[in-house]
C-alpha cells in the first residue's frame, strides 16, 4: 500500500493539531473564545537539579558544609557535568553556594540569611527611583510596631540579650563607623525578637540601606559634636526602650521608639531627603 500523502494531505498534521485545539477550547463548558488552555514548556534539567539541591541545602545542611563530590552528583541525578554546573550557577546567584575550583575545591554551602534578598530589593528601589526619606519612612512603620510586640511578650532571654547589644554600645567608641554599626545591630535585634519571621525579613531588607546611609552620614563627619550628640542620644534611647520593654509599657515603647526613629532620620539624612537609593550605592 502506497504511503506517499495524496493531494492535499501534507498540511493535514498542521491542520488536525488546529482542530483538536480548536475543539478543546471550544468545548461545552470550556467558554467559548476564552482559550483557557497554554502550551506547557517544560522545565530544563539544570532547573530540575537546582531545586533539589536547593531544597537539601535549605532543609539538610549546614553552613560552611561542601555538597558531594560532581561525579556523585552526576551520577545521582543522571546528568551531564555541564548540566550540574549550570545548576550550581542558578544555586550561586541565589547566594546558597560557592563553588571552589581545583584539586581542594568543591560545592560549599551557605544557608539562606536575608543579605541576597536585600541586594535584589536595594536594586528594585533603585531601578524607581526611590528616595532614602521613603526607605526611612518604611522603616517608621515597622519598627515601632516591633517594639510594642516585644514590650507585650518578651521573655527573660529577649530582656538579656537586648542588655548584651546595650553593652557593645554603652562605652564610647573611638570609632563612629563601630558606634552606629553596634546601634543599628540593636535595631535589627529589636525586630528579630518580636518573634516574627516576615517582619525580621522585612526590616532586613531595609536595613541595608539604611546601614549604608548612616555610616556614610558618620564618615563625613565623625567627629563632631553633632555626631557625638546623636550617638550618645541613641544609646540612652535603647536604654529607656529595654526599660519600657521590660516593664510591659506597649503604648510607651511603641510612641519612644517612633520618635526614636523620627530624630534619627532628621540627623541621617539631614539635607539627603531627595538622594535616591541609586546615588548611595552608586
Amino acid at each position: 500500500m502506497s504511503t506517499q500523502p495524496g493531494p492535499g494531505e501534507a498540511d493535514a498534521p498542521a491542520a488536525s493539531r488546529s482542530s483538536v485545539g480548536s475543539s478543546v477550547n471550544d468545548a461545552p463548558g470550556s467558554g467559548a473564545g476564552r482559550r483557557p488552555f497554554r502550551p506547557v514548556r517544560a522545565q530544563r534539567a539544570a532547573d530540575l537539579v537546582a531545586a533539589q539541591l536547593r531544597r537539601h541545602i535549605i532543609g539538610e545542611m549546614a553552613d560552611g558544609e561542601a555538597l558531594p563530590p560532581e561525579s556523585v552528583l552526576m551520577e545521582r541525578f543522571a546528568v551531564a557535568r555541564q548540566t550540574l554546573r549550570e545548576a550550581f550557577r542558578v544555586l550561586e546567584s541565589e547566594g546558597l553556594l560557592t563553588v571552589r575550583r581545583g584539586v581542594r575545591g568543591g560545592a560549599i554551602v551557605h544557608r539562606p540569611d536575608g543579605s541576597v534578598a536585600a541586594r535584589n530589593a536595594a536594586l528594585v528601589l533603585q531601578s524607581r527611583g526611590t528616595t532614602l526619606a521613603d526607605v526611612y519612612q518604611a522603616r517608621a512603620m515597622i519598627e515601632p510596631a516591633c517594639a510594642a510586640v516585644l514590650a507585650r511578650r518578651a521573655t527573660p532571654d529577649d530582656i538579656a540579650a537586648l542588655r548584651a547589644a546595650l553593652a557593645e554600645t554603652e562605652e564610647p567608641q573611638a570609632d563612629a563607623v563601630n558606634a552606629i554599626r553596634a546601634l543599628m545591630g540593636f535595631h535589627a535585634l529589636v525586630a528579630q525578637r518580636c518573634g516574627n519571621q516576615t517582619v525580621a525579613l522585612l526590616t532586613d531588607l531595609v536595613r541595608h540601606i539604611i546601614e549604608l546611609a548612616s555610616e556614610q552620614q558618620v564618615v563625613a563627619d565623625p567627629g563632631s559634636s553633632t555626631t557625638r550628640r546623636a550617638l550618645r542620644s541613641g544609646h540612652r534611647t535603647h536604654e529607656r526602650l529595654v526599660e519600657l520593654i521590660e516593664a510591659g509599657d506597649v503604648a510607651g515603647a511603641r510612641d519612644l521608639w517612633t520618635r526614636h526613629l523620627e530624630g534619627s532620620e532628621d540627623y541621617l539624612i539631614s539635607g539627603a531627603a531627595s538622594r535616591t537609593v541609586l546615588d548611595l550605592l552608586s
